[in-house]
């Protein structure tokens, strides 16, 4: 722990602020779920439990984004909520097609215990959760731009040698210590909740 700990840390903490600071600039209500106010047994339990609340204080379409993906401060968030009041669920697919940066669903395409059961923490999610909500809307959901998401360290390396995502980079590098773009970061091992599931977890904001 010590050191290695404090700076996963720090990386969780930048991670997870770029993704707040991108959702409270969409303009959407916001709703943030984390630590001691997640509820579930495992990822799914929670995830299922955080978006059943949004649809129980009374809003009508709910936008889960997860907090690892750097750019996602470049999604359309007038389209994708378009797109949910005509009734067609949204997905962003990570760039290896196994999960989703974003899931947009209405309350009469959401079943707690059905969403809770999809395979969250294997390669299969995303074509599950494609069915599912092509299912439950009537309709293939509509799929936004393919982006990166961070999970392991090779893609956090990745990351820092870009020139994308500019002030997470930035701030990546101070807290790692990165002094040129082909340094190597440590790994970051376990990190706060919110980093350890792909592209699936809270905050997520709701309109």
């Amino acid at each position: 722990m010590g050191q290695n700990y404090a700076q996963n840390r720090r990386v969780a903490t930048a991670f997870y602020d770029h993704a707040r600071r991108a959702v409270v600039d969409s303009g959407l209500p916001v709703l943030e779920v984390n630590g001691a106010q997640q509820r579930g047994h495992d990822f799914g339990a929670r995830l299922a439990n955080a978006i059943a609340d949004a649809f129980a204080a009374g809003y009508e379409h709910v936008i889960a984004v997860g907090n690892d993906c750097p750019t996602l401060h470049e999604v359309d968030w007038a389209a994708v909520t378009e797109q949910l009041e005509a009734g067609r669920p949204v997905l962003g697919p990570t760039s290896d097609h196994d999960g989703a940066y974003l899931i947009g669903l209405s309350r009469d395409q959401f079943g707690r215990e059905a969403f809770a059961a999809l395979p969250w923490t294997t390669d299969t999610l995303f074509s599950a959760l494609h069915r599912h909500l092509a299912a439950t809307s009537g309709a293939a959901p509509a799929c936004l731009a393919v982006r990166d998401d961070v999970n392991r360290p090779v893609e956090l390396r990745a990351l820092l040698r870009r020139n994308r995502a500019e002030s997470l980079v930035a701030r990546l590098r101070r807290v790692l210590g990165v002094t040129h773009r082909t340094s190597r970061p440590p790994n970051r091992g376990t990190t706060r909740p919110v980093l350890e599931r792909r592209s699936r977890a809270p905050p997520y904001s709701s309109s």
